[in-house]
């Protein structure tokens, strides 16, 4: 039997490639959702995964590497930033000291005695005075003959004292070492070197402040 070719025959051929478009739209559809599932699943799984041993062994490496820097740093600092309050500590306590000492002594009358580590002279108001260094107190001490004692430098580790004579040669005064006799009468000059020092937190070591000079006796009669 022959299908004759008209407007019914036509309108049948469309309907049938209408549904066919349609069919293989919703194939696509469906493969699309079922790629767009399998890739969630896929992340979820991920997502949910642990670490493995590889790279938990790398993130310990890379933080203890970091830790140990940050704890270094730290740690330089804080001595960094003690020494620096130690040492301007001592440095004030220093120029205190030896302001008043040298003030002192360049008014001083006669010295009387003398020793490596202490001396004792008559100030201007004619009082006898000593600066002594004590070791088992660690300080540097002012005796008065009034009976009073003051502790002008604490943390000190070391005291000497040396004297000199200032006798002109050839319109230059130089300075030589004090005659050993009657040196009481030949002294104009005396040079002292005293050194502080202060341990830093956890004994990492201390910080030192060294101070040297050397004083003048204006006041000191003599016959040179």
């Amino acid at each position: 039997m022959s299908i004759k070719s008209g407007p019914e025959n036509t309108f049948l051929r469309v309907a049938a490639e209408v549904t066919r478009l349609k069919f293989q739209g919703r194939q696509a559809n469906f493969r699309g959702d079922h790629s767009l599932v399998t890739s969630a699943a896929t992340t979820a799984v991920r997502a949910n995964r642990g670490w493995t041993l590889v790279e938990m062994m790398v993130a310990v490496a890379i933080f203890s590497v970091v830790g140990a820097a940050v704890g270094s740093l730290f740690f330089f600092s804080t001595q960094s930033f003690a020494s620096m309050v130690n040492y301007n500590a001592l440095d004030k306590e220093n120029r205190i000291a030896m302001d008043k000492l040298t003030m002192e002594l360049r008014q001083s009358k006669k010295v009387t005695a003398y020793s490596t580590n202490s001396i004792s002279f008559v100030n201007g108001d004619g009082f006898n005075i000593t600066y002594l260094f004590s070791p088992s107190t660690r300080q540097m001490l002012r005796a008065s003959s009034d009976g009073s004692v003051q502790a002008l430098l604490n943390d000190c580790s070391l005291l000497s004292f040396n004297l000199f004579q200032r006798n002109p040669s050839n319109a230059v005064y130089g300075i030589w070492p004090a005659a050993t006799n009657n040196w009481q009468l030949t002294v104009k000059v005396l040079q002292l070197t005293w050194k502080t020092s202060r341990t830093l937190p956890n004994r990492a070591g201390e910080s030192e402040n060294v101070q040297t000079a050397l004083i003048v006796i204006r006041k000191q009669d003599d016959g040179i």
